[in-house]
């Protein structure tokens, strides 16, 4: 659960200017008697999103890893998770795309979300020549790369930009990149923010135990053999039946050598008859395939 330390007025800043009837409507179809599961500790982008898409006094339950967060979603231990998936300049959240390859979990949501990256210190440090060492996770590092280059500062990754903020309190000499919200709960001091290299965005998924069959896209996983031909096989179906592909990314697998494992996002919904015909399709030329369900796409800021 939440610490109750945490200052109210902190979270309660955290979701002004919140699109009020997005709020409401998945509130509206929380699942009640659960917990919401995210990528600890508090204070990190995930935790952020939480309390714009649910508020302050819902069950949170950071999590240690995303994997953690999922397996929690399966286990019937949560009922809602919500896990990065996609960032417009860093690519695909490779620890998100294998827990969902192990975890069986559907998707309720999928969300855009605009993430600024501040520099994170302690009250005390007022000049950028101070900081030897820097904390963050890999994503957060390569969304800054330009800015990070420039401080001429050891990196230090770790599992999420909220446990970057644990490593630097009370080092004068370090500094973390992490959120606003997060410094602000550990009374950290954000010494510049927008360090982002380009207009910087996360998509996160709210998962569940449950696939749904309604939405306006479409989330799967798929292998094909590695012979010429088996990955236009594979997508060919889609772009007969004109189905758009809004995300597709690789990454090797664990099964063999060279292989690879392919997610991809299609915009329609299980309860068409294009849609599924073009599934039929892909699975007779996929080694391997997991539909993880349809759902909607949200934008908040």
């Amino acid at each position: 659960m939440m610490s109750k330390a945490i200052d109210d007025n902190v979270l309660s800043n955290a979701i002004m200017g919140i699109n009020e009837p997005l709020l409401l409507r998945i509130i509206n179809e929380y699942v009640s008697n659960g917990s919401i599961a995210f990528l600890g500790p508090s204070g990190s982008y995930s935790h952020e999103v939480a309390i714009r898409l649910f508020g302050t006094n819902k069950p949170f339950r950071p999590m240690r890893s995303v994997g953690d967060v999922v397996k929690c979603v399966f286990n019937s231990d949560c009922g809602l998770g919500i896990v990065p998936i996609e960032n417009n300049l860093a690519g695909v959240v490779g620890d998100s795309m294998d827990a969902l390859i192990r975890w069986d979990v559907g998707i309720k949501y999928s969300v855009e979300y605009r993430v600024s990256l501040c520099l994170v210190v302690n009250e005390e440090v007022n000049d950028l020549s101070e900081i030897t060492e820097l904390y963050s996770h890999p994503h957060a590092i390569m969304e800054a790369m330009d800015f990070i280059t420039r401080l001429n500062a050891s990196i230090n990754y770790t599992q999420s930009t909220s446990e970057a903020l644990e490593k630097i309190k009370g080092h004068r000499n370090r500094a973390a990149v992490a959120s606003k919200f997060g410094a602000r709960l550990r009374g950290l001091k954000a010494l510049m923010c927008g360090i982002e290299d380009r207009p910087n965005y996360t998509r996160f998924l709210i998962i569940t135990r449950n696939k749904s069959t309604i939405g306006d896209r479409t989330l799967l996983i798929f292998s094909v053999s590695n012979r010429p031909g088996s990955l236009y096989n594979a997508l060919k179906p889609f772009a007969e039946k004109e189905i758009n592909l809004s995300m597709i990314y690789s990454k090797p697998n664990r099964q063999s050598p060279w292989g690879y494992d392919f997610l991809l996002e299609m915009e329609c919904q299980l309860e068409d008859e294009d849609c599924n015909n073009a599934l039929r399709q892909l699975g007779g030329v996929t080694t391997y395939l997991k539909v993880l369900g349809s759902y909607r796409h949200l934008r908040t800021e």
